[in-house]
């Protein structure tokens, strides 16, 4: 298993806005704007006003790019944070230039 520090790849802190589809927490459907407030070729840290459910797959929009990427909820945060759930993403597939910065090989 790998250990939390050390991580596959560089991490980048920035704000970037998304547009999430996915599933919350009780079930329901989710569609909302969100941020990005870390980002690393394999996926992000998001920050959403609803609740998600844990394993569940989401459809991240760039709002810039307007592309569209699967990731998979792997962590949620235990409380709110300024009015947020924090909630990490993992990438279903790594992509060098989604988030429009071009990522150390490791």
């Amino acid at each position: 298993m790998q250990k939390r520090h050390e991580r596959r790849g560089e991490r980048v802190l920035i704000r970037v806005p998304v547009q999430i589809r996915g599933i919350a927490h009780d079930g329901r459907e989710v569609s909302e704007a969100a941020e990005t407030s870390v980002v690393s070729r394999y996926g992000a840290l998001l920050r959403t006003h609803s609740r998600l459910k844990h394993g569940s797959a989401l459809t991240v929009q760039h709002g810039f790019s307007q592309e569209a990427g699967e990731f998979r909820v792997v962590w949620l945060s235990d409380k709110l944070s300024e009015g947020r759930w924090e909630v990490g993403v993992e990438a279903a597939h790594a992509q060098e230039d989604f988030w429009g910065i071009r990522f150390p090989r490791r």
